[in-house]
């Protein structure tokens, strides 16, 4: 009996860490570039304990136009490639910028990167009639004039990636390699909304809080009949 409510006593703790990421993702809906996190599945060990899986859901959103020249999406299985404090991490959101002294930042103020390093444009910004193009392969031109090719990674196992934001992933543990250019192609002008569904995440929280209030009675039952079997055992 005591097992019974230390294992439902788990499956509440693990229901409780599912609508914090359903309550996530609904907070998220509008976030350019996030990828939905999946409900933890329950998986249980050997020792009886229930453990929690963390996955992540890389389908692509849906594009919009924004027509600015620095919105970028990417349509296949690849991420743009951004330098931060701690080393590079990987993200879909496109809403780029030009700091002050000319590099293509995002919008926390990280470097893009390129095939040769951070890109910058500050040596051709000065002339007011170079247009900012952006090729399907990431190439980047100002005029006709080539200034790099942006760096489109695509990570070793997606599943080991570790958020550092609502959109970004360290590659810490997992690594990543560059993408062939096959694997993905770059729209300028355009930006990749979140892909979660509100209507499937209510029904998850539903389903969640239902399965939550079970797991509760059940506790409350198994605790009443333990006292009640521990006061015949008194009599």
């Amino acid at each position: 009996m005591v097992k019974g409510i230390y294992t439902a006593a788990n499956g509440l703790d693990a229901r409780m860490k599912n609508l914090e990421i359903v309550a996530n993702n609904l907070a998220n809906l509008n976030t350019t570039g996030y990828k939905r996190q999946v409900p933890f599945s329950e998986v249980l060990s050997q020792a009886g304990n229930v453990q929690v899986q963390q996955m992540t859901d890389f389908r692509e959103g849906n594009f919009y136009q924004t027509s600015n020249p620095l919105d970028l999406a990417i349509s296949g299985n690849a991420f743009f490639v951004v330098q931060t404090q701690n080393g590079p991490v990987l993200t879909r959101n496109g809403n780029f910028q030009i700091s002050t002294d000319g590099f293509l930042v995002d919008q926390a103020g990280n470097k893009v990167m390129g095939s040769n390093g951070a890109i910058n444009l500050n040596s051709l910004l000065l002339n007011k009639k170079n247009t900012i193009s952006i090729s399907n392969s990431g190439e980047i031109k100002m005029g006709n004039i080539v200034v790099d090719k942006l760096m489109i990674g695509e990570l070793n196992d997606p599943q080991e990636a570790g958020r550092t934001t609502g959109v970004d992933f360290s590659v810490e543990n997992s690594g990543f390699r560059i993408a062939p250019e096959n694997q993905y192609q770059i729209k300028q002008g355009y930006l990749e909304e979140s892909n979660v569904n509100a209507i499937k995440e209510m029904e998850d929280m539903i389903q969640i809080n239902n399965e939550y209030t079970s797991s509760s009675k059940m506790i409350t039952y198994l605790d009443k009949s333990l006292d009640e079997a521990n006061q015949i055992g008194k009599v």
